[in-house]
């Protein structure tokens, strides 16, 4: 009887080795690649919902001078594709969010309201920090040596892209890490009333060339928020 039992543990241990070989056949490494494919798929999204040439970014003008938000609009017919708004140290946030000091961050949706990414400006560097919604870093856009030029890094810290801005503070190029310049960053007129009566800004972003691989694009969309935050709005 105990040939029996025992027999019939070691076969149920294989069974049960067997069971999970069958569900994850490659261990952590499968672990591991689950967690890449998912940041793989969310910088996919990213990808698709900015792929136009040209991109607006819009501040509405019903807003209270002291709330920061912003609306990203793409395509011939200005559809809405995402929006920012500021936001509190507020539960859901990763605890590597909320424990940063002198920041600002906004939350950045699709028009559905599905989260994409929350941005950390930190003023006592200068830098804004792009994070997905597990606390990973998406990438960084860096100011340099003076309000007309940034550096945009991926996730690794590496320089992929470049933004110089003219004099005036109103049109910048966005090159690669090549030199090559793909985009362009403008200041528009948010019509005469508006600008009279409220300080809100409007941007409009132009793909005039091929986009390296992400994050770059995606983070080349961002750069009229972070511009905006730095030159215009209140620390």
């Amino acid at each position: 009887m105990a040939a029996v039992l025992s027999l019939g543990s070691r076969q149920n241990g294989r069974s049960r080795r067997y069971v999970r070989r069958r569900l994850d056949p490659f261990g952590i490494k499968g672990f591991r690649a689950c967690r890449w494919l998912r940041e793989c798929c969310i910088l996919k999204v990213m990808e698709d919902l900015f792929d136009f040439q040209s991109l607006w970014v819009m501040q509405p003008g019903s807003l209270p001078a002291s709330r920061a938000r912003y609306q990203i609009f793409g395509g011939r017919d200005r559809e809405l594709l995402a929006s920012a708004a500021d936001v509190e140290r507020r539960g859901w946030l990763p605890d590597v969010v909320k424990s940063i000091p002198d920041s600002s961050m906004l939350q950045i949706v699709t028009a559905e309201g599905d989260p994409m990414m929350v941005m950390v400006m930190r003023y006592t560097e200068w830098l804004t920090e792009f994070l997905d919604s597990a606390g990973a870093l998406v990438g960084t856009i860096a100011m340099g040596d003076s309000r007309r030029q940034y550096k945009i890094l991926d996730e690794s810290g590496q320089v992929v892209g470049k933004v110089i801005g003219d004099l005036g503070l109103r049109k910048f190029s966005v090159s690669d890490a090549s030199g090559s310049n793909f985009a362009t960053v403008r200041k528009t007129r948010a019509g005469l009333l508006k600008e009279m009566l409220t300080s809100n800004d409007h941007y409009k972003v132009e793909f005039i060339g091929p986009v390296a691989p992400q994050p770059l694009r995606t983070l080349t969309v961002m750069v009229p928020i972070v511009l905006d935050f730095i030159l215009y709005e209140p620390v």
